[in-house]
């Protein structure tokens, strides 16, 4: 069951193309781990990601990691809407779906896409977390920006990776 911890952690980020534009996949990555090793010495147990294609894929894909070390870890995969990943490459499509098959829970929002349902997964992740990691590279515009700006708004601690 889901509950709001607050040793409770979110990932949001850009889509990979965007990444790519500064950074490598696997820099991206090591930052995380690293990110998420610290956090959890701090206590944070319980991961929440938006599983979209680029960072949060990456983000749930080291949480999978690392459970392998830390069998107390959970990873939440919270899905917008049921067929999210209709449009993503294959690679991502097959990355979603097996993430979808050994996350501890999967909260689907919506059966059916509408106008609004990726606000409604990003308020999903601000609302259930103290903590949000993000990978944003500071444009006010788009959904990790609406997802930082709201979780500043509420007063959750920020980590953003963008180097």
């Amino acid at each position: 069951m889901t509950t709001n911890s607050p040793f409770a952690v979110s990932f949001t980020g850009h889509r990979k193309e965007r990444i790519l534009q500064k950074s490598t996949i696997e820099n991206v990555q090591f930052y995380l781990t690293m990110q998420v090793a610290k956090l959890y010495m701090q206590g944070y147990r319980t991961y929440y990601t938006g599983v979209a294609n680029g960072f949060d894929l990456l983000a749930a894909a080291v949480i999978m990691h690392m459970k392998r070390v830390y069998n107390d870890i959970r990873l939440v995969a919270v899905v917008p809407f049921a067929n999210q990943s209709a449009r993503y490459d294959e690679q991502d499509k097959l990355q979603y779906a097996t993430i979808l098959k050994q996350a501890d829970e999967v909260v689907t929002l919506s059966q059916h896409y509408y106008a609004g349902c990726f606000h409604h997964r990003n308020d999903y992740l601000i609302d259930h977390a103290s903590v949000v990691v993000a990978y944003w590279d500071n444009v006010p515009k788009g959904g990790t920006y609406y997802t930082v700006s709201q979780a500043k708004r509420m007063n959750k601690e920020i980590i953003n990776l963008y180097k």
